[in-house]
């Protein structure tokens, strides 16, 4: 079995850390600025989820960056913080939202046999 560079522990650390700069950096709201003085590129962070999908308490974690990231960006967006049209498209591409499509199975015609 190869050896990884980056263990469970380490990955569990460095996430347990990337919610402390979220929870104590409100301007932060893009995965991405996590990454801006760290000697690893913000793919890491999706590399680590996958490997470690597995392991209890490094899911967890990595939902609550997603999650608390989530609702920065939908509330910077209400709030006129945040470019809503871009937030749509950053919800959309990161976060799995959809445009919501309504169909109507109600028929409104109705017809008479004589």
């Amino acid at each position: 079995m190869a050896t990884l560079k980056y263990t469970a522990e380490f990955v569990l650390e460095e996430m347990k850390s990337m919610v402390n700069l979220i929870r104590g950096n409100p301007d932060i709201v893009y995965i991405w600025e996590l990454f801006d003085n760290k000697s690893y590129s913000r793919q890491r962070f999706s590399e680590w989820v996958k490997t470690y999908s597995d392991n209890e308490e490094i899911k967890e974690i990595s939902d609550t960056i997603k999650e608390l990231l989530e609702t920065r960006a939908v509330k910077g967006a209400m709030t006129n913080k945040l470019n809503g049209t871009m937030t749509i498209f950053h919800l959309k591409n990161n976060y799995d939202w959809k445009d919501k499509s309504e169909v109507d199975n109600n028929n409104k015609n109705s017809w008479e046999m004589t």
